[in-house]
């Protein structure tokens, strides 16, 4: 019997490419993508070159030239991605939840077939990126290989989405497209957690609203907000919940506020509401 299963579609997929210096590396990118039928690409502050210098290596890709999108920061790059998937073979001081190639492809997939949209984010052809920058990703992906561990631009990027396409062509499982990828949500299925930018907005409003209360014992704040910002990607909250917990932060600040300038506010919390949520 003829199979009905679907391709999962690669259209919410984006590459990111964070400072590249050489057009010939940007084109090389651009075929691996249209290779694999990816074709949205972000570079985040490049190098000054000549663009139309990226067809030398990239044949019959001048659409993708034309679409190409280039921002200033890492933060715009990202706008509007449910998951990021940063790429980077050196060993991190910081915890990061880390993820093997194919098992971010799956997740990745997931996120697609929610109907959501992903980044996959590559660094410097020479440094790759720093940790600052792997802080705004959800999750950061490593590629297997031998004692040499070294990959150029292209080589990743090529890996990267050829990890996608294997899994989202029909056929991909026994099963059709969803069967076997990683679930996305805590919530319906089929729904979409909040976008990165939204959760970065929380954890901006959370750390002035610490900073306000006197929680931070040190010059160094960055330790604490990591974890938070695991905890807060890991929880994968919808729209709703970043809304409420948005509102917490600024009532607390608000509290602060008022006993900075000496005025006592007013406590009130339902007492039924109160013992249920402080029973031991």
């Amino acid at each position: 019997m003829e199979s009905k299963a679907k391709a999962v579609s690669l259209d919410g997929v984006r590459v990111v490419l964070v400072e590249p210096q050489n057009p010939i590396n940007v084109g090389n990118v651009m075929r691996a993508m249209k290779n694999m039928g990816v074709c949205r690409l972000s570079l985040v502050n490049p190098a000054e070159m000549d663009f139309e210098r990226t067809q030398i290596s990239a044949h019959r890709t001048q659409d993708m030239l034309e679409t190409m999108q280039v921002v200033g920061s890492l933060g715009e790059a990202l706008q509007g991605v449910h998951e990021s998937y940063g790429f980077s073979a050196r060993a991190r001081t910081q915890t990061w939840s880390q993820l093997e190639l194919e098992e971010a492809s799956r997740r990745g997939l997931g996120v697609l077939f929610s109907g959501g949209e992903i980044a996959l984010v590559f660094g410097r052809e020479q440094t790759g990126l720093t940790n600052d920058e792997l802080s705004y990703c959800t999750h950061r992906v490593y590629i297997q290989t031998g004692d040499y561990a070294s990959l150029n631009l292209s080589q990743a990027v090529l890996l990267a989405v050829h990890g996608l396409f294997r899994q989202a062509r029909p056929g991909a499982s026994e099963a059709g497209a969803g069967e076997g990828l990683v679930a996305v949500s805590n919530h319906a299925p089929g729904s979409l957690p909040a976008t990165q930018d939204r959760c970065r907005r929380l954890l901006g409003q959370t750390a002035r609203m610490l900073a306000e209360i006197g929680y931070f014992k040190s010059d160094s704040p960055n330790a604490a907000m990591h974890r938070l910002q695991n905890i807060v990607f890991r929880a994968q909250l919808h729209e709703d919940e970043i809304n409420l917990l948005m509102g917490i932060c600024a009532e607390v600040s608000n509290y602060a506020k008022l006993i900075a300038r000496g005025i006592e506010p007013s406590r009130q919390c339902p007492p039924r509401v109160f013992e249920e949520y402080t029973d031991s």
